[in-house]
């Protein structure tokens, strides 16, 4: 095998065992990430958050503020699945009285998409956070054209 050749596969091999260990990383901060996203939605994030802002200055104050946010936990845990409850109605309610408004296609596409976010609400309005492209679920749109948004832009 030539010089040039023995190179080229060092390099290759180099290259795709950083690009797999850089997936690996990933993939294990996202999840780590995910899973303080879920825990700091729990009573027991609610009080690690106070704790941790808070920094109670003796035993006594920190008994007495987990008592307060013990009872807490609770209310909170309830308060957001009845929030999530009422968007999912709102959400709804939006979609029945847009239904008559719409052509069969619009309405699958919307059925589509509704059914991709059911559970996640989407923050902010399409290319707030950067181009869809590369989200999950995302599908370019062919009826979609540069500059034919509301802005004369890029959208």
């Amino acid at each position: 095998m030539k010089p040039s050749t023995k190179s080229a596969l060092l390099l290759f091999s180099t290259l795709l065992i950083g690009m797999a260990i850089g997936s690996l990383v990933t993939g294990a901060l996202n999840s780590h990430r995910l899973e303080r996203l879920v825990e700091m939605r729990s009573a027991r994030g609610l009080t690690f958050f106070v704790e941790e802002v808070v920094r109670p200055e003796s035993p006594e104050q920190l008994e007495a503020i987990r008592a307060v946010l013990e009872e807490a936990g609770p209310r909170f845990a309830a308060e957001m699945r009845g929030s999530r409850e009422r968007m999912r109605q709102l959400a709804d309610s939006v979609r029945a009285e847009l239904e008559p408004l719409l052509t069969p296609e619009q309405r699958a596409r919307l059925d589509d998409r509704m059914r991709i976010t059911r559970g996640r609400m989407p923050f902010g309005p399409p290319g707030a956070h950067g181009p869809e492209e590369g989200r999950p679920g995302h599908r370019p749109d062919p009826e979609r054209r540069q500059g034919s948004g509301p802005q004369g832009g890029g959208r």
